[in-house]
Order: structure tokens, then C-alpha cells, then sequence
């Protein structure tokens, strides 16, 4: 059936320096764990050392004062779960970035909570700390800041983790195996807290020594690359044995060709860089999480889904990285002005009609004109319709964020006729499906169809950005 066809004009341009500068201004500012001065700190009062590494890194050291930067999802696509990310460094300073920062972005953008945690550092030069004094109650610190505040942070007390990194996955492993009550009638309330955690990551963790492992120790999820250390490498299966054979619950990967050190990274190759997604799934599998529907939708449901984890929008850069990796590209597109689409009502897939996009939009294209494109509703046969009208040599982008237990199968078809051009089946990359339209030979409409595959699953359609291609890839 050929869809209806509605058209409105609306012209959007993104400036990415000006999100750039956006996302810079919304960076969490720390929330000190002792505002009155943490103990065993008295006395040193010199600001955080703070170097960048040829790769741009924010490596911090001479930390006296801990604090967590919260990463905080859109309540509408909150789960409810929280996790204090702990960085690495040897304990002798602190990697932020791909350790931290991005860690905590990515699962706030993933609908989970995050803290990013500073903690002060037992082997710097000098340091007075230790790892199993201070570091450690830092981290169950942590815990407890956060479960004071899971009321105002729309946070379930009951599904706070840990995720650590290298000398951090030894904290987070040593919070997660030690866990304690708070303590009754304290005078601080954050100390009125219980430290104990619903779960722990522990990505190429240092593994400490006489862990007391049980059936009650918290589900473990263990990642490291098959090219780290031995005592890593051979150290963590040795620690998913034990965890095992103590009645305990643990998921573990060793990844390909990789060693030390991975953490979020724009050069993770693509085995690689799938890791935070496999950190998703597992919390999901635990309960920590809701997972995607497999069920018919119903418009009272939030997205269209009961339960469905979110399905986050990429800035152009990353939405250029990752139709690279998708695509096979030699190098990334380069992208134009972007519109983005979302559903302007609720939707439902159950065999009933959907409603309508919001209106099309008008781009700008290479030679400096205009192309018109038109969205369409999910009919009821259950695919999605996208429509363009494009100048011959105009490429586009489509990012669709979708929701869907199968493949998806494109068609895409040329001019007002709807001769099919292409159809094939495309997996989904984090829920993002990536295709590369050009327009008609012969100029005039295209027509992009989406379908579920097998027929018989639901489709949920999240949202989609459209981007004009400005430099061939």
C-alpha cells in the first residue's frame, strides 16, 4: 500500500561548534562526599594536579578532596539503576576521560544514572593514604552519597552498582565483596546509609588478593583483552571460577586482540567498542534494567514500548564514526546540516494505524539548494516510510533509532512510480540502524521503507536524523 504523504516546511540547521559549546556548559559540577573536608585529609589543602597526555587525555592526581560528578539521565528515559564509575591509574593518579567522563555519559545517554568518582591516591609520591583504608572508603562513600540522594535523583535504592577500571575494577571489587550496613542514629545521615551494591564491573581489573567470595556476593560482570598481563588475563578467569564455584553469579569476556586499558575510546575498533553495550545487556539480563519488549505496543507506554531501554540520539561526530564502522567506509562521512524526526504522538504496533510524523523538513545540499525531506507514519502494515526529494548527486544519512527483536528490511525505491531500486536486510548497531541514500539518477522523490523482520515482531520507532552527506567518505 503507498503510504499517505503529508509535507510542512521547516528549515534546521545544526551548528555543531554551538552544541559543542552546549555540551561543554552541561558538564556535572562535583558533589564533594565529605563537604565538610574528608577524614584523613586534615591539613592538606593543595588543588588536584591535573596533565593531558599527547592523546588529550585529563589525567588528575593530588586529590585530597573526593568528590562524584553525576551523569543524570532525561527522566523520561531514566531506568532507575545508578552506577559509581571508578577511573584508573595504578592508584598513583587518575585517567578521566576514557575511564570516567565518557563512561558516565555514555550510560546516562543509556537511561542509567552514573557518578564518576575521584578518590584520593595511596601510591603518589608522598601520599599518606592507603587502598584498603582510605581509597576503599571513598568508594563506599560513594555508595552511600548516592543512596541519601536516590529520592531526589529518581534513583531505586535497591540498584546502585559499581563499575571500576584497572586499579579502580580493584576498588570496585573490593566495594562490591565488602559491603556494610550503615550505622543507626549517626549523626550524618549519608553514615545512616548501607555501602552494599546490587552488582559490580570490573573491567581488566587488578584482582585483589583474599576476596571472600559467596553465594550472596554481588552478581559480577568481567571484562579484560585477551592481550593484557597474565595476571589480568589469567587472573580474571581464575576470579570468574571462584566467584562460580562460591555460588555466585558472573558473565565474562575476554576480548580480541586487545590488551590494557581500552575504557570508551574513539579508536576502539568495533569488538571492542561493543563492550558497553554487552555491560547493558548483562544489567539488563540481572533485572537491573528493563529490557526491550517483545510484546505488542501500546500508546500508553513510554516511547511506545513497556520497559525499553532508550535508544540514545548520536552528536554528528559519533553518528560519521559509527556509520564509518557500520558501513565499511574508508574514512567518515562528512555531514551537513542535520534534522532530527521524532513521533509526535505516542505510538502503538499492534496492526492499527499510527499517527503521523512531525512535518518534513528542507535541507541545504552540496550545489546549494534545497532538498525536501519528507516523513512518513508507521502504516498498517507495521514499516516505517521515509521520503525524499533530493538534487541528482545529493547523498544522505539516515540514523534510525529502532526497536526491534529482529533485522530490518529496506527497500528503497526511485521517482513518484516507486520503482523498487534496493532492497536487503541491516542489523542494528546499539539499536541504530545506518543506510547511505543517494537520489534518484534521474532526480525527483526516494522512498526509504523499513519493515521488521520477521513481519511478525514488533517496530519501534524511536526517532530518526537526517544528514546531508557534504564530502564523500
Amino acid at each position: 500500500m503507498a503510504p499517505n504523504r503529508i509535507a510542512f516546511c521547516l528549515t534546521l540547521i545544526y551548528s555543531l561548534p554551538l552544541a559543542a559549546r552546549a555540551a561543554k556548559a552541561q558538564e556535572p559540577q562535583p558533589i564533594p562526599l565529605w563537604p565538610g573536608g574528608a577524614p584523613g585529609s586534615a591539613g592538606k589543602t593543595g588543588d588536584e594536579h591535573v596533565r593531558i597526555s599527547d592523546q588529550g587525555d585529563h589525567i588528575v592526581s593530588n586529590v585530597h578532596h573526593p568528590a562524584i560528578l553525576p551523569y543524570l539521565p532525561d527522566s523520561a528515559a531514566a531506568t532507575g539503576a545508578a552506577v559509581i564509575v571508578i577511573p584508573g591509574g595504578g592508584h598513583r593518579e587518575l585517567w578521566m576521560d576514557h575511564e570516567g567522563y565518557r563512561v558516565g555519559r555514555w550510560l546516562a545517554d543509556h537511561g542509567v544514572a552514573a557518578f564518576v568518582l575521584k578518590y584520593r591516591l595511596a601510591r603518589e609520591p608522598g601520599s599518606t593514604y592507603t587502598v584498603e583504608g582510605t581509597e576503599l572508603a571513598d568508594v563506599q562513600r560513594a555508595i552511600r552519597l548516592v543512596r541519601s540522594r536516590a529520592s531526589i535523583w529518581g534513583i531505586a535504592s535497591d540498584r546502585i552498582g559499581v563499575i571500576g577500571f584497572s586499579a579502580g575494577g580493584e576498588l570496585a571489587a573490593l566495594a562490591g565483596t565488602r559491603g556494610a550496613l550503615g550505622t543507626a542514629g549517626a549523626a550524618d545521615p549519608v553514615d545512616r546509609e548501607s555501602s552494599a551494591v546490587a552488582f559490580m564491573g570490573l573491567v581488566y581489573p587488578a584482582i585483589p588478593s583474599g576476596l571472600v567470595l559467596s553465594k550472596e556476593t554481588p552478581p559480577a560482570f568481567l571484562l579484560c583483552g585477551e592481550n593484557d598481563g597474565p595476571a589480568i588475563s589469567d587472573g580474571i578467569a581464575t576470579l570468574y571460577a571462584a566467584i562460580r564455584r562460591a555460588g555466585g553469579s558472573a558473565e565474562l569476556h575476554v576480548l580480541t586482540g586487545v590488551g590494557h586499558g581500552f575504557g570508551i575510546r574513539e579508536g576502539n575498533p568495533a569488538g571492542v567498542a561493543i563492550w558497553p553495550t554487552l555491560f547493558l545487556n548483562w544489567m539488563g539480563a540481572r533485572g537491573m534494567i528493563p529490557g526491550p519488549s517483545v510484546g505488542s505496543l501500546t500508546s500508553q507506554m513510554r516511547d511506545g514500548i513497556s520497559g525499553a531501554r532508550p535508544v540514545p540520539r548520536y552528536s554528528n561526530a559519533d553518528r560519521a564514526s559509527a556509520a564509518q564502522r557500520v558501513l565499511g567506509l574508508a574514512s567518515p562521512p562528512v555531514l551537513g546540516a542535520t534534522v532530527t524526526l521524532t513521533p509526535d504522538a505516542p505510538y502503538a504496533w499492534s496492526g492499527a494505524h499510527l499517527s503521523f510524523w512531525k512535518p518534513s523538513f528542507v535541507l541545504g545540499t552540496p550545489a546549494g539548494g534545497e532538498g525536501g525531506v519528507n516523513f512518513w507514519g508507521i502504516h498498517n502494515e507495521g514499516h516505517v516510510n521515509v521520503g525524499f526529494t533530493a538534487s541528482v548527486g545529493t547523498r544522505y544519512l539516515l540514523d534510525c533509532r529502532l526497536l526491534t527483536a529482529g533485522k530490518v528490511t529496506y527497500k528503497i525505491y526511485d521517482g513518484g512510480a516507486e520503482q523498487l531500486r534496493d532492497s536487503s536486510q541491516a542489523g542494528l548497531a546499539d539499536g541504530h540502524l545506518f543506510l547511505m541514500v543517494g537520489a534518484s539518477p534521474a532526480g525527483g522523490t526516494v522512498s526509504v521503507e523499513l519493515w521488521p523482520t520477521p513481519v511478525t515482531e514488533p517496530l519501534g520507532f524511536l526517532g530518526c536524523d537526517v544528514s546531508a552527506v557534504t564530502g564523500a567518505p
